[in-house]
């Protein structure tokens, strides 16, 4: 997998991946970075649809305060 990030032709390096990082902040569901000079904003749902993935619950994974889904609840999504 590392090696996607050092693979030009797939336009995602090292560098830039850890300027994201460096950069990235999330506010109220909504994460924003800077890489090369351009801002990058996007939600969860904006996400799973550029990844082709179900959001479905994702809200619960990510939330501060865990302890409403139980231990077998972040197993599962997990």
């Amino acid at each position: 997998m590392a090696g996607v990030f050092t693979n030009t032709q797939l336009e995602s390096s090292q560098p830039d991946l850890a300027e994201f990082y460096a950069r990235v902040s999330v506010t109220e569901g909504t994460v924003t970075s800077m890489v090369n000079g351009v801002q990058i904003e996007f939600d969860a749902q904006t996400l799973g649809d550029i990844l082709g993935v179900p959001v479905v619950g994702f809200d619960l994974y990510v939330r501060e305060d865990k302890s409403l889904l139980g231990k077998a609840k972040l197993l599962d999504l997990a």
